[in-house]
């Protein structure tokens, strides 16, 4: 699945591309990342991001695919990919996801986006949700049992290599370590993560001040307003009809959105998926939220779409669709008012400070769900042993599937 990307202000990309911040002209920019246009389609775009979906197993080792299968088709230049990289790590969202919807867009507009954003979510969608039907039908049974407690204790490595991985990339130097502990703290102790991160987005521009970003170019693009009007009351028709008819459904809705506008990558919707769902509507326990985690490693595409198993378990299958679609609503309308701007807002100290503040705090609050989801679990000397093992194993790039299938032959034959 997806861990977060790299921070715009990296000087590399996750897969060691150069800096996607340029200081060459507009006129220039326009050039590198304007290339002759091949034939192309709605359907097109879908399915190549379909494509790229259905194996999207390792999160950033998905990186590449992606740009191959766009570089390949001449729908961006490397120039133009890093570009549009460096805008959709910068907002909320699964990193993959906004990718695929930024490159729809230049290409088709707003029927091209949400071909994009489909494409590459439908794959993960239809298999989480199948996983979780069958889940939810025998998860009485001892095999199952079995397999889920193997499944949780390489989830346990997984949070693990996620929490190192977020320190390296985000936690360097006092000030970060600072954020990145007091997030952790913070939310042991119940705040929630949305107040967390707001104080971090406040708190950045005055903790990082002397911190001066490269400026960032990019080329216009337009985006048709009226599309994203029709499908902005579109959503707000819906979550009035709940509002009445379904009020599960409208709170499902809700929390999704919330968890959405406060994650940045793939893991780092994790702290506010677990806040929503146990702390905070108590619509399950923690092993249970555990054991759906577990499945969406099973998955490819976004981790973000192991919501759909939080989904299934309040409403079915309905459920399952809405928190998918909702899980991602919020963060392409942010996507859509972005892109128009983006070259002068990634430009802007002040939201690039607090862009690092934000992203300071996103290893702690990661660091936080896996201390308490630790707590919750019986542990054993050998499921201690099949954590470490995965977290090394993961941590040695071994692709996540074979982790994940390792982790349920080891809980149906020994746990």
């Amino acid at each position: 699945m997806n861990p977060a990307g790299a921070p715009p202000e990296a000087q590399k990309t996750q897969e060691n591309a150069p800096s996607p911040f340029s200081s060459k002209t507009h006129a220039e920019l326009l050039a590198d990342t304007t290339v002759p246009q091949a034939p192309h389609s709605v359907w097109d775009i879908f399915r190549c991001f379909f494509r790229v979906g259905l194996t999207a197993y390792g999160g950033p080792a998905m990186m590449p695919l992606m740009r191959e299968h766009i570089l390949k088709r001449g729908w961006l230049t490397p120039e133009g990919f890093r570009l549009g990289l460096s805008v959709c790590q910068a907002i909320p969202g699964g990193t993959l996801m906004q990718l695929a919807a930024y490159t729809g867009l230049g290409l088709r507009g707003l029927p091209g986006a949400l071909a994009g954003f489909a494409g590459f979510a439908v794959p993960a969608t239809l298999l989480i949700t199948v996983l979780s039907v069958i889940y939810h039908a025998y998860a009485g049974l001892t095999l199952t049992v079995s397999a889920m407690q193997g499944l949780s204790a390489v989830v346990m490595g997984i949070i693990a290599l996620a929490v190192y991985d977020f320190w390296l990339k985000y936690a360097r130097g006092p000030r970060r370590i600072g954020l990145t502990l007091a997030a952790c703290g913070l939310f042991l102790y119940g705040l929630g993560p949305a107040w967390i991160i707001l104080g971090a987005a406040c708190a950045g521009p005055l903790v990082f001040l002397n911190v001066t970003a490269a400026e960032v170019r990019l080329p216009s693009t337009r985006v048709p307003v009226r599309g994203v009007l029709l499908l902005a009351a579109l959503g707000a028709a819906w979550l009035c009809l709940t509002f009445y008819t379904a009020p599960t459904l409208f709170s499902l809705s809700v929390s999704m959105a919330k968890s959405d506008l406060i994650a940045f990558g793939g893991y780092g919707v994790f702290p506010a998926l677990y806040h929503e769902t146990v702390e905070l509507h108590h619509w399950m326990n923690a092993a249970t939220f555990m054991d759906g985690m577990a499945l969406a490693q099973v998955t490819p595409g976004p981790f973000m779409l192991g919501s759909c198993f939080v989904g299934y378990h309040i409403a079915g299958l309905l459920g399952a669709v809405t928190a998918g679609v909702w899980i991602f609503t919020p963060s392409f309308f942010i996507l859509m008012l972005t892109v128009p701007s983006a070259g002068r807002l990634l430009s802007w100290q002040p939201f690039r400070r607090a862009l690092m503040g934000v992203l300071s705090t996103l290893g702690g609050l990661i660091l936080a769900v896996g201390i308490q989801l630790g707590r919750s679990m019986a542990w054993t000397p050998l499921k201690a042993l099949l954590c470490l093992a995965a977290t090394f194993a993961l941590w040695r790039k071994v692709d996540p599937i074979w982790v994940v299938l390792c982790g349920v032959g080891v809980g149906l034959l020994l746990l």
